[in-house]
């Protein structure tokens, strides 16, 4: 019998109520199937919500450590919570969002769409697509960012883990623990979070950010996800760090020469060290990707 949600969520917390108003017994509104992931911020479940009768993904934050990350976000202003961020989102290659609020025992948690299906990371690493493939699902990946981004916030936690594919193909973008609208209060410097293999240099820096980071972080996952490699040679965190504020990242032609001319001078772009030189806008990406072949001609390799 699978144990009660109270055990997991922990006891009440003293002092005033904070965050959204409606509060959820969450034991009773959702019988618990499995855990499907759990990180340093939040927990992960595949729930039967008893109120709908469908099959939905429940995420349940950490009080304590939620709560420190908004701390980080912005000096001078609250960072919206997750669920009110996520459920703005109406796009096919984003994660869709029921439902957020409050539990009883005061921690925050979003009600999405249970998805059926594997990270980008475990398509890399299974190698279960083609290089074609692999470029078609960068661009779907690439449509929801570009909502995001659209929608005005940054992710700030662009990784392979954070996408998502379904049974049919479609690519979905998720976790939206660490994203932040794109404003000047949350754009100032300091606030160095997300995931450091695909941290952009300029966050590294703690300089000033933009949407921009997301792009090189989304340049650094594309170029794994076709050389099975990150473009630097580090091998571990602070060589790792020194090397991507002060040097140039790997050329994919030289990692990988089948990959085509126009891929390669994409992801130069995408993975470029300063924020000038980097790819401009996520919203014409999608269509570069798919304009372009993905592999030199037989009769171009050498």
């Amino acid at each position: 019998m699978i144990g009660k949600l109270r055990d997991i969520f922990g006891s009440a917390p003293s002092g005033p109520q904070t965050g959204p108003r409606r509060r959820v017994n969450l034991e009773k509104r959702f019988t618990v199937i499995a855990e499907t992931s759990r990180g340093s911020m939040s927990r992960v479940f595949r729930a039967l919500d008893n109120e709908t009768g469908r099959t939905v993904c429940l995420k349940v934050q950490l009080k304590e450590k939620n709560q420190a990350a908004v701390s980080r976000a912005s000096s001078t202003e609250a960072r919206p919570v997750e669920g009110s961020i996520a459920i703005k989102f109406h796009d096919p290659h984003i994660v869709r969002t029921f439902e957020y609020g409050e539990s009883k025992q005061g921690e925050h948690f979003v009600v999405m769409e249970y998805i059926d299906g594997v990270s980008l990371q475990y398509v890399r690493e299974t190698k279960a697509a083609r290089t074609a493939q692999k470029v078609e699902l960068l661009a779907q990946a690439a449509e929801g960012l570009a909502a995001v981004h659209e929608a005005g916030f940054i992710h700030h936690d662009i990784n392979p883990r954070n996408f998502l594919v379904d049974r049919e193909q479609n690519v979905k973008l998720i976790d939206f623990g660490l994203t932040v609208p794109n404003t000047p209060a949350f754009c100032k410097p300091g606030n160095r979070t997300g995931t450091l293999q695909y941290m952009a240099p300029e966050l590294l820096r703690r300089e000033p950010i933009d949407e921009r980071i997301d792009i090189f972080a989304f340049g650094v996952m594309a170029f794994e996800f076709l050389t099975d490699r990150l473009p630097y040679d580090a091998t571990n965190s602070t060589t790792m760090m020194l090397q991507r504020i002060n040097t140039e990242p790997l050329d994919a032609a030289v990692v990988k020469p089948k990959l085509s001319d126009e891929i390669c001078a994409i992801l130069r772009q995408l993975t470029a060290r300063r924020p000038h030189d980097r790819w401009a806008k996520m919203a014409t990406l999608p269509a570069a990707l798919r304009s372009v072949p993905a592999k030199r001609k037989r009769s171009e390799q050498a």
